[in-house]
């Protein structure tokens, strides 16, 4: 495998050129509205993510010289106003009910290994 000066394979240089050009093709600094591609950058989701849920959020994009466009402030708004992410307690854990001998098994050795962790 081909390393540079610095001891850095020509694959890991490759990847992380490839991250620098993907930053720079979304570079949405100073911009108020923003292509699908830009918007689903900015809220950190895929495209297709972004274009299923968009209307979850009442993200409607205008339309504009062929493009569709969407209002930073919105998405900020959108984000902003969504439920916040919680953890399951150990207490709201769902049941699991063992329809198989595996699966018995399975949930033992899991009660097993969270009681010499301390989980329970």
């Amino acid at each position: 495998m081909d390393t540079s000066e610095t001891g850095i394979s020509l694959q890991d240089e490759i990847k992380t050129l490839r991250q620098q050009l993907a930053v720079l093709r979304l570079d949405i600094l100073g911009k108020d509205w923003l292509t699908a591609d830009e918007a689903a950058h900015y809220c950190g989701v895929s495209v297709s993510q972004f274009n299923a849920h968009a209307h979850e959020y009442d993200l409607d994009p205008r339309k504009f010289m062929g493009k569709k466009l969407y209002a930073k402030a919105a998405l900020y708004q959108a984000i902003y106003g969504a439920k916040a992410w919680t953890r399951p307690s150990s207490t709201s854990a769902p049941t699991l009910a063992a329809t198989s001998p595996e699966m018995k098994e399975a949930l033992a050795r899991l009660r097993r290994y969270d009681e010499r962790k301390g989980k329970r």
